[in-house]
């Protein structure tokens, strides 16, 4: 799937194996988020009870991109649904530990 803007082709966002398999690479800033939350948002709205996330080739979040995973799941669990992540890139991971997020997504320890 191509980015989200040709001026600013720094992440993507496709559709994984499943309907519930969401894969997001590339780098997620305050610059990106805006464009990151409708393409995600869409991709979530009324598929399966639980998304997996794919972050493996995600090199890159800062605090707006982990907000925008914190209202995605906000918004799932209004739904009764549930969100959490598959795979995940080291540099990543250790941000998601660093601020305690981890475990919300169901990240080991």
């Amino acid at each position: 799937m191509p980015t989200a803007s040709s001026a600013n082709p720094a992440w993507t966002l496709a559709k994984g194996d499943t309907p519930a398999d969401i894969v997001l690479s590339g780098e997620i800033d305050f610059t990106a988020t805006p464009a990151v939350r409708d393409r995600l948002l869409a991709a979530i709205e009324d598929g399966p009870p639980e998304i997996v996330l794919h972050l493996a080739g995600l090199d890159y979040v800062d605090s707006s991109g982990l907000a925008l995973f914190i209202e995605a799941k906000k918004r799932l669990a209004e739904a009764g649904r549930t969100i959490r992540i598959a795979d995940i890139s080291p540099q990543v991971a250790k941000i998601f530990h660093l601020t305690q997020l981890g475990e919300l997504f169901g990240l080991p320890e």
